[in-house]
Protein backbone atom coordinates (compact mmCIF):
# COMPACT_ATOMS: atom_id res chain seq x y z
CA UNK A 1 0.00 0.00 0.00
CA UNK A 2 2.90 2.30 0.80
CA UNK A 3 4.39 1.57 -2.65
CA UNK A 4 1.07 2.44 -4.34
CA UNK A 5 0.74 5.72 -2.41
CA UNK A 6 4.29 6.77 -3.34
CA UNK A 7 3.71 5.77 -6.93
CA UNK A 8 0.45 7.71 -7.26
CA UNK A 9 2.01 10.73 -5.56
CA UNK A 10 4.95 10.67 -7.94
CA UNK A 11 2.75 10.21 -11.00
CA UNK A 12 0.49 13.04 -9.87
CA UNK A 13 3.50 15.33 -9.49
CA UNK A 14 4.65 14.48 -12.99
CA UNK A 15 1.18 15.13 -14.41
CA UNK A 16 0.93 18.44 -12.74
CA UNK A 17 4.40 19.50 -13.87
CA UNK A 18 3.75 18.24 -17.20
CA UNK A 19 21.79 6.27 -26.64
CA UNK A 20 28.84 1.21 -41.16
CA UNK A 21 30.62 0.11 -43.66
CA UNK A 22 29.24 -3.16 -45.22
CA UNK A 23 31.29 -6.32 -44.71
CA UNK A 24 29.96 -7.78 -47.96
CA UNK A 25 29.70 -5.92 -51.21
CA UNK A 26 26.27 -4.87 -52.37
CA UNK A 27 25.40 -5.89 -55.89
CA UNK A 28 26.11 -3.20 -58.45
CA UNK A 29 23.80 -2.82 -61.47
CA UNK A 30 26.34 -4.78 -63.55
CA UNK A 31 26.39 -7.66 -61.03
CA UNK A 32 29.88 -6.91 -59.73
CA UNK A 33 30.75 -7.59 -56.10
CA UNK A 34 33.55 -8.54 -53.72
CA UNK A 35 33.88 -9.95 -50.23
CA UNK A 36 36.71 -8.81 -47.97
CA UNK A 37 38.37 -9.74 -44.69
CA UNK A 38 39.26 -8.46 -42.23
CA UNK A 39 36.76 -5.61 -41.99
CA UNK A 40 38.68 -3.85 -39.19
CA UNK A 41 42.36 -3.79 -38.26
CA UNK A 42 44.03 -2.14 -35.28
CA UNK A 43 47.79 -1.49 -35.10
CA UNK A 44 50.27 0.16 -32.77
CA UNK A 45 53.37 1.09 -34.78
CA UNK A 46 56.31 3.15 -33.54
CA UNK A 47 57.80 5.96 -35.60
CA UNK A 48 60.20 4.65 -38.23
CA UNK A 49 58.75 1.14 -37.96
CA UNK A 50 56.47 -0.88 -40.26
CA UNK A 51 53.99 -3.73 -40.10
CA UNK A 52 52.16 -5.66 -42.77
CA UNK A 53 48.43 -5.91 -43.34
CA UNK A 54 47.03 -9.00 -45.08
CA UNK A 55 43.75 -8.54 -46.93
CA UNK A 56 41.71 -11.34 -48.49
CA UNK A 57 39.48 -10.53 -51.49
CA UNK A 58 37.02 -12.83 -53.24
CA UNK A 59 35.08 -12.33 -56.46
CA UNK A 60 31.48 -13.29 -55.67
CA UNK A 61 30.06 -12.39 -59.08
CA UNK A 62 29.30 -14.30 -62.28
CA UNK A 63 32.19 -12.82 -64.27
CA UNK A 64 35.77 -11.57 -64.14
CA UNK A 65 36.37 -8.26 -62.38
CA UNK A 66 39.06 -5.85 -61.35
CA UNK A 67 39.06 -4.79 -57.70
CA UNK A 68 40.05 -1.14 -57.97
CA UNK A 69 41.88 0.06 -54.86
CA UNK A 70 41.32 3.33 -53.00
CA UNK A 71 42.34 4.83 -49.67
CA UNK A 72 39.74 7.10 -48.10
CA UNK A 73 39.79 9.23 -44.98
CA UNK A 74 36.69 9.25 -42.82
CA UNK A 75 35.12 11.09 -39.93
CA UNK A 76 32.66 10.02 -37.28
CA UNK A 77 28.91 10.56 -37.56
CA UNK A 78 29.05 11.65 -33.87
CA UNK A 79 26.28 9.19 -33.05
CA UNK A 80 26.70 5.52 -33.89
CA UNK A 81 30.42 5.55 -34.58
CA UNK A 82 29.83 4.64 -38.23
CA UNK A 83 32.39 6.17 -40.60
CA UNK A 84 31.47 9.05 -42.91
CA UNK A 85 33.67 8.39 -45.91
CA UNK A 86 35.42 11.32 -47.60
CA UNK A 87 35.65 10.58 -51.33
CA UNK A 88 37.26 13.87 -52.36
CA UNK A 89 40.93 12.97 -53.03
CA UNK A 90 41.95 16.57 -52.35
CA UNK A 91 40.46 16.53 -48.85
CA UNK A 92 43.17 14.96 -46.70
CA UNK A 93 42.70 14.91 -42.92
CA UNK A 94 45.55 15.26 -40.39
CA UNK A 95 44.64 11.75 -39.20
CA UNK A 96 44.96 10.21 -42.69
CA UNK A 97 46.79 6.92 -43.28
CA UNK A 98 47.33 7.67 -46.98
CA UNK A 99 51.06 8.37 -46.50
CA UNK A 100 51.48 5.20 -44.41
CA UNK A 101 50.14 2.61 -46.88
CA UNK A 102 52.57 1.18 -49.46
CA UNK A 103 52.16 -1.53 -52.08
CA UNK A 104 48.45 -1.09 -52.72
CA UNK A 105 47.26 -1.69 -56.28
CA UNK A 106 44.27 -2.91 -58.29
CA UNK A 107 43.61 -6.65 -58.10
CA UNK A 108 42.31 -8.72 -61.07
CA UNK A 109 39.94 -11.48 -59.94
CA UNK A 110 38.46 -14.23 -62.06
CA UNK A 111 34.98 -15.58 -61.39
CA UNK A 112 34.98 -17.13 -57.89
CA UNK A 113 38.68 -16.42 -57.38
CA UNK A 114 40.08 -15.52 -53.97
CA UNK A 115 43.38 -13.73 -53.42
CA UNK A 116 45.37 -12.57 -50.42
CA UNK A 117 47.26 -9.33 -50.85
CA UNK A 118 49.75 -7.74 -48.47
CA UNK A 119 50.35 -4.02 -47.99
CA UNK A 120 52.95 -2.35 -45.81
CA UNK A 121 52.11 0.17 -43.10
CA UNK A 122 55.22 2.34 -42.78
CA UNK A 123 55.30 5.14 -40.18
CA UNK A 124 57.59 8.10 -40.99
CA UNK A 125 60.27 8.85 -38.42
CA UNK A 126 58.86 12.36 -37.85
CA UNK A 127 55.21 11.32 -37.51
CA UNK A 128 53.33 12.99 -34.67
CA UNK A 129 52.22 10.59 -31.91
CA UNK A 130 48.49 9.97 -31.85
CA UNK A 131 45.72 8.20 -33.74
CA UNK A 132 45.48 7.75 -37.50
CA UNK A 133 42.73 6.00 -39.42
CA UNK A 134 41.26 5.41 -42.84
CA UNK A 135 39.58 2.86 -45.12
CA UNK A 136 41.36 0.71 -47.67
CA UNK A 137 38.55 0.17 -50.14
CA UNK A 138 38.04 -1.95 -53.23
CA UNK A 139 35.45 -1.35 -55.92
CA UNK A 140 34.37 -4.17 -58.22
CA UNK A 141 34.54 -3.24 -61.90
CA UNK A 142 33.77 -5.76 -64.71
CA UNK A 143 36.95 -6.74 -66.53
CA UNK A 144 37.59 -4.49 -69.51
CA UNK A 145 35.91 -1.37 -68.09
CA UNK A 146 38.06 1.67 -67.39
CA UNK A 147 38.54 3.45 -64.11
CA UNK A 148 35.89 6.02 -63.13
CA UNK A 149 36.58 9.67 -63.66
CA UNK A 150 37.78 11.79 -60.74
CA UNK A 151 34.97 12.70 -58.36
CA UNK A 152 32.76 9.83 -59.57
CA UNK A 153 33.75 7.18 -57.04
CA UNK A 154 30.73 5.02 -56.24
CA UNK A 155 30.33 3.44 -52.80
CA UNK A 156 27.38 1.11 -53.40
CA UNK A 157 29.52 -1.66 -54.98
CA UNK A 158 32.59 -1.36 -52.78
CA UNK A 159 33.92 -3.00 -49.64
CA UNK A 160 36.71 -1.97 -47.34
CA UNK A 161 38.74 -2.65 -44.25
CA UNK A 162 38.91 0.07 -41.62
CA UNK A 163 42.47 0.61 -40.42
CA UNK A 164 43.31 2.20 -37.06
CA UNK A 165 46.95 3.03 -36.30
CA UNK A 166 48.26 4.36 -33.00
CA UNK A 167 51.71 5.96 -33.10
CA UNK A 168 53.09 5.79 -29.52
CA UNK A 169 54.52 8.82 -27.79
CA UNK A 170 53.03 11.71 -25.86
CA UNK A 171 49.32 11.02 -26.34
CA UNK A 172 46.62 12.94 -24.51
CA UNK A 173 43.95 10.63 -23.11
CA UNK A 174 40.78 12.39 -21.97
CA UNK A 175 37.11 11.65 -22.44
CA UNK A 176 33.94 13.38 -21.29
CA UNK A 177 30.62 11.80 -20.35
CA UNK A 178 28.34 14.12 -22.28
CA UNK A 179 24.89 12.68 -21.60
CA UNK A 180 22.71 9.69 -20.85
CA UNK A 181 19.82 8.89 -23.18
CA UNK A 182 16.80 6.68 -22.51
CA UNK A 183 14.85 5.35 -25.48
CA UNK A 184 11.66 3.57 -26.35
CA UNK A 185 12.41 2.54 -29.91
CA UNK A 186 13.54 5.74 -31.61
CA UNK A 187 11.79 7.98 -29.08
CA UNK A 188 13.96 9.58 -26.41
CA UNK A 189 12.55 11.05 -23.24
CA UNK A 190 12.25 11.04 -19.46
CA UNK A 191 8.57 10.06 -19.22
CA UNK A 192 7.34 6.86 -20.86
CA UNK A 193 3.91 5.23 -21.25
CA UNK A 194 5.62 2.08 -22.56
CA UNK A 195 8.66 0.35 -21.12
CA UNK A 196 11.94 1.92 -22.26
CA UNK A 197 13.91 -0.38 -24.53
CA UNK A 198 17.40 1.10 -24.60
CA UNK A 199 20.00 3.25 -22.87
CA UNK A 200 22.57 5.36 -24.69
CA UNK A 201 25.80 6.62 -23.13
CA UNK A 202 27.23 9.61 -25.01
CA UNK A 203 31.01 9.97 -24.79
CA UNK A 204 33.25 12.65 -26.29
CA UNK A 205 36.96 12.10 -26.95
CA UNK A 206 38.92 15.22 -25.97
CA UNK A 207 42.31 13.63 -26.59
CA UNK A 208 44.40 12.90 -29.68
CA UNK A 209 44.36 9.11 -29.40
CA UNK A 210 41.68 6.47 -29.95
CA UNK A 211 39.45 6.24 -26.87
CA UNK A 212 38.11 2.78 -25.99
CA UNK A 213 35.77 3.46 -23.06
CA UNK A 214 34.46 0.71 -20.80
CA UNK A 215 32.48 0.49 -17.59
CA UNK A 216 29.23 -0.49 -15.93
CA UNK A 217 25.69 0.75 -16.45
CA UNK A 218 23.33 0.22 -13.50
CA UNK A 219 19.56 0.68 -13.34
CA UNK A 220 17.72 1.17 -10.01
CA UNK A 221 14.05 1.46 -9.18
CA UNK A 222 12.50 4.17 -6.99
CA UNK A 223 13.50 2.28 -3.83
CA UNK A 224 17.18 2.11 -4.78
CA UNK A 225 16.99 -1.57 -5.69
CA UNK A 226 19.17 -2.65 -8.62
CA UNK A 227 17.06 -4.17 -11.38
CA UNK A 228 19.53 -4.42 -14.27
CA UNK A 229 23.19 -3.81 -15.15
CA UNK A 230 25.52 -4.43 -18.09
CA UNK A 231 29.06 -3.76 -19.27
CA UNK A 232 29.59 -0.82 -21.62
CA UNK A 233 31.39 -1.38 -24.94
CA UNK A 234 31.88 -5.03 -24.06
CA UNK A 235 33.03 -6.22 -27.48
CA UNK A 236 36.21 -7.69 -28.95
CA UNK A 237 37.79 -5.43 -30.01
CA UNK A 238 36.23 -2.55 -28.10
CA UNK A 239 34.61 0.21 -30.13
CA UNK A 240 36.58 3.41 -30.67
CA UNK A 241 35.71 7.05 -30.17
CA UNK A 242 37.71 9.09 -32.67
CA UNK A 243 39.67 12.15 -31.49
CA UNK A 244 37.52 15.27 -31.35
CA UNK A 245 34.29 13.34 -31.92
CA UNK A 246 31.39 11.92 -29.92
CA UNK A 247 29.72 8.53 -29.94
CA UNK A 248 26.59 7.15 -28.32
CA UNK A 249 26.94 3.56 -27.12
CA UNK A 250 23.40 2.17 -27.13
CA UNK A 251 22.34 -1.11 -25.49
CA UNK A 252 19.06 -2.79 -24.69
CA UNK A 253 17.64 -2.44 -21.19
CA UNK A 254 15.59 -5.12 -19.38
CA UNK A 255 13.68 -5.83 -16.16
CA UNK A 256 11.65 -2.62 -16.09
CA UNK A 257 8.48 -4.17 -14.69
CA UNK A 258 7.01 -1.94 -12.00
CA UNK A 259 5.70 1.51 -12.84
CA UNK A 260 7.55 4.35 -11.20
CA UNK A 261 10.74 6.37 -11.18
CA UNK A 262 14.02 4.78 -12.28
CA UNK A 263 17.62 5.99 -12.10
CA UNK A 264 20.34 4.93 -14.51
CA UNK A 265 23.99 5.44 -13.56
CA UNK A 266 26.96 5.09 -15.90
CA UNK A 267 30.44 4.54 -14.43
CA UNK A 268 32.90 4.82 -17.31
CA UNK A 269 36.69 4.46 -17.48
CA UNK A 270 39.18 4.69 -20.33
CA UNK A 271 42.85 4.08 -21.00
CA UNK A 272 44.43 2.35 -18.00
CA UNK A 273 41.19 2.74 -16.02
CA UNK A 274 42.73 4.98 -13.37
CA UNK A 275 39.94 7.55 -13.68
CA UNK A 276 36.23 6.69 -13.49
CA UNK A 277 33.59 9.15 -14.69
CA UNK A 278 30.05 8.94 -13.31
CA UNK A 279 26.79 10.33 -14.67
CA UNK A 280 23.15 9.74 -13.63
CA UNK A 281 19.75 10.24 -15.21
CA UNK A 282 16.23 9.78 -13.84
CA UNK A 283 13.18 8.78 -15.87
CA UNK A 284 9.59 7.73 -15.24
CA UNK A 285 7.69 4.71 -16.50
CA UNK A 286 3.94 5.23 -16.06
CA UNK A 287 1.90 2.78 -18.19
CA UNK A 288 -1.24 4.06 -19.86
CA UNK A 289 -3.59 2.09 -17.61
CA UNK A 290 -2.06 3.60 -14.45
CA UNK A 291 -2.15 7.08 -15.95
CA UNK A 292 -5.84 6.60 -16.69
CA UNK A 293 -6.44 5.57 -13.07
CA UNK A 294 -4.53 8.58 -11.73
CA UNK A 295 -6.43 10.94 -14.02
CA UNK A 296 -9.72 9.37 -13.00
CA UNK A 297 -8.84 9.77 -9.32
CA UNK A 298 -7.90 13.42 -9.89
CA UNK A 299 -11.16 14.08 -11.72
CA UNK A 300 -13.14 12.42 -8.91
CA UNK A 301 -11.27 14.47 -6.30
CA UNK A 302 -12.00 17.69 -8.19
CA UNK A 303 -15.67 16.78 -8.58
CA UNK A 304 -15.93 15.77 -4.91
CA UNK A 305 -14.28 19.04 -3.82
CA UNK A 306 -16.60 21.05 -6.05
CA UNK A 307 -19.66 19.16 -4.78
CA UNK A 308 -18.61 19.66 -1.12
CA UNK A 309 -17.96 23.37 -1.72
CA UNK A 310 -21.33 23.81 -3.46
CA UNK A 311 -23.14 21.96 -0.70
CA UNK A 312 -21.43 24.06 1.96
CA UNK A 313 -22.24 27.26 0.03
CA UNK A 314 -25.93 26.30 -0.23
CA UNK A 315 -26.04 25.51 3.49
CA UNK A 316 -24.68 28.96 4.30
CA UNK A 317 -27.36 30.56 2.11
CA UNK A 318 -30.13 28.71 3.94
CA UNK A 319 -28.75 29.82 7.31
CA UNK A 320 -28.64 33.47 6.16
CA UNK A 321 -32.23 33.25 4.91
CA UNK A 322 -33.47 31.88 8.21
CA UNK A 323 -31.70 34.60 10.14
CA UNK A 324 -33.06 37.20 7.75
Amino acid sequence: MDYFRRLVAGATAVILISSTLPVMAQQAPSGSGISISPTTSDFTIARGQAQKLDITLKNITVGNITAQAYINDFTSDNHTGSPKIITDPNNKLPTSIKDFVHGLSDVPLKKGEQKKITVALQIPAKATPGAYYGIIRFKAVPAGEGAPEAGQVALSASVGTIVFITVPGTIKEQVQLTALHVYNGKHEGTFFFRKPSGIGVEIKNLGNGLAKPFGTIELQDMFGKGVYNYQLNNTTPRGNVLPGSSRIFTDKVKNISRPGRYTVQASVAYGSGSEVLVIKKTFWYIPSWLLAIVLAVLVLLILATFWAYRRHHLSLKRIHRRRG
